[in-house]
């Protein structure tokens, strides 16, 4: 695959986990010859918070910030021999921003380190705020980053179906990211307790279509329809 039009978004705010997200997007990026863009939100502070700083100080920060941004991009260019943009935005919304600006310059993916949860000051496995609405709002494919366990090689996909017309347009993104990373898709439906005779058939026909569908883009897959037997749909789709 190669589309030198394919644009990928990675926003960063310097952490071990933005930089595993850039390292996976270069990844990409080397595969199918894509753009990548760094993208800082510097979020503002509402009220008297949002006065603490004059504005030679904000233009000082500002300017560590982009000095930040064009050395972390260099670094990578001179190493890959990819041409990596970056951009700093303000806004008092950061994952607000990022899907603004994703939308606004017509990126393909975005991938994102997944943030962090603390409860009494231990880190539990959850996904953070930022990450999540991303995660729910973005209008184009998410990959989320963990930590240094993570394999930049992408092997398998696990795509979970329902009937809505949403999760069926999900495909071609699974497609999209499958063909990049040669991965094979893990096709999943979900049958709850309130799942009727009908619905049961549909979700068999469905399933059937996305199959072939899948297949003829060369894209190996297999499926699997899991009785769910309880509300708890997301175990069942982890415990895959």
């Amino acid at each position: 695959m190669d589309n030198k039009d394919f644009k990928i978004l990675v926003p960063t705010d310097f952490s071990e986990q933005s930089n595993l997200a850039l390292h996976q997007a270069i990844h990409f990026a080397n595969i199918i010859k894509a753009q990548v863009t760094l993208l800082y939100v510097l979020q503002e502070k509402k009220g008297i918070l949002g006065s603490i700083f004059n504005k030679p100080q904000e233009k000082t920060f500002d300017n560590a910030i982009i000095e930040k941004l064009k050395e972390q991009s260099q670094t990578y260019n001179n190493k890959h021999k990819l041409k990596i943009d970056y951009q700093l935005e303000h806004s008092t919304s950061i994952h607000g921003s990022i899907l603004e600006y994703s939308n606004k310059n017509n990126f393909d993916i975005i991938i994102i380190g997944k943030g962090s949860i603390f409860e009494n000051g231990e880190e539990i496995p959850s996904i953070g705020s930022n990450a999540a609405k991303i995660v729910r709002h973005s209008k184009i494919p998410v990959i989320t980053i963990g930590n240094s366990g993570h394999s930049i090689d992408i092997r398998s996909i696990l795509l979970p179906l329902d009937l809505s017309k949403e999760t069926r347009q999900k495909v071609n993104w699974a497609l999209k990211i499958a063909k990049i990373s040669k991965a094979k898709i893990n096709v999943i439906s979900i049958l709850d307790k309130d799942s009727n005779k009908e619905s049961t058939i549909k979700v068999q026909i469905q399933m059937k279509q996305v199959i072939t569908f899948i297949k003829k883009q060369g894209v190996d897959c297999s499926s699997s329809i899991i009785d769910s037997k309880n509300d708890n749909d997301h175990k069942a789709i982890i415990n895959r």
